[in-house]
Order: structure tokens, then C-alpha cells, then sequence
């Protein structure tokens, strides 16, 4: 992973065109660019690994990213796949959880890294932010559940 010079002009640009943040209060936006900077991972390189401590939150811009579980005796299965204008590494914002999966970049990903500890920070201090932040997080997991059932419906769906 390596981190550009951050220009926040350009970081507020992008957080304004990603998906996540759309119709957010541009208050919001700025107060977010101002904890953030650009990551970039090659490809087949780590975003994060189950266990370890949340210090990013990540906002695709560009790439694929691969959401993998270890399976006893077997290769790591991924089991979600992150496009451009989703987000990855949501788990720190209830009760301050660990990465819960392993996290690789199937493609040459850039990203929006934003910086958790100053984010929870400011969603302490703005019940705004705090309100859009949530409710966006809650999409996203709506989503990922949604993605799931479907995947099971793949591996053991049958007719009646």
C-alpha cells in the first residue's frame, strides 16, 4: 500500500462523487476530507486482515477488492466483492470491532482512506454526521445481507 500526497481539494472532490457520501451535507464532507488521504494497493496486495486493529476506513474509487473467510481445508473464499463507490472496513463503527475479514485488491485499487479514531471523534460531536454516517453504514449492511442470502439461495436453494 502507498499513500499519495494528499491534496484535500481533490479528496473532498472525490468523497462528493462516491456513491457513499452522495447528498451528504457538504459540512460533512469537508470535516471527512480533512481525515483523509488516498491509499493505493496493487493488485493481489492486503487492505486489511481479520483481527487487526481498525485505523482506516476505506472508500473505493477505483478497482475491485476481494471481502475473503479462511475455510477449514480449503482456499480462502471470497465472499463478497467491492466495486468502485462502496465502501469497506464499517465494523469499527459500532463497539469498535477488528477487521472481521481478510481484505485483498483484485485489481490496482485506489481508495479514499479515512481515518476511524478522528471519525468517531467528529460523530461524537455532530449528531449530524453521526445521523448520515449511520444511516449510510446501514445501507451498506442491508446490502451485504441482502448479497448473502442471495449467495445462499445459489448453494442451497431448492424447489419445494
Amino acid at each position: 500500500m502507498t499513500r499519495d500526497h494528499t491534496d484535500a481539494g481533490d479528496i473532498r472532490r472525490a468523497l462528493g462523487d462516491h456513491a457513499f457520501f452522495a447528498g451528504m451535507d457538504p459540512r460533512h464532507l469537508d470535516t471527512l476530507a480533512r481525515m483523509a488521504g488516498w491509499s493505493r494497493h496493487p493488485a493481489h496486495s492486503w487492505l486489511a486482515h481479520a483481527g487487526d486493529p481498525p485505523d482506516r476506513f476505506h472508500a473505493v474509487v477505483d478497482g475491485r477488492v476481494g471481502i475473503e473467510i479462511d475455510a477449514p481445508g480449503r482456499d480462502p473464499l471470497v465472499v463478497a466483492t467491492v466495486h468502485a463507490g462502496d465502501v469497506v472496513g464499517w465494523s469499527w463503527f459500532i463497539d469498535r470491532q477488528p477487521w472481521q475479514f481478510d481484505v485483498v485488491a483484485l485489481d490496482d485499487v485506489r481508495t479514499v482512506a479515512i481515518d476511524v479514531d478522528r471519525v468517531l471523534d467528529a460523530c461524537a460531536s455532530s449528531e449530524g454526521l453521526r445521523s448520515e454516517f449511520t444511516t449510510r453504514l446501514l445501507r451498506i449492511v442491508a446490502s451485504r445481507l441482502h448479497d448473502t442470502r442471495m449467495q445462499l439461495v445459489d448453494v442451497y436453494g431448492s424447489e419445494r
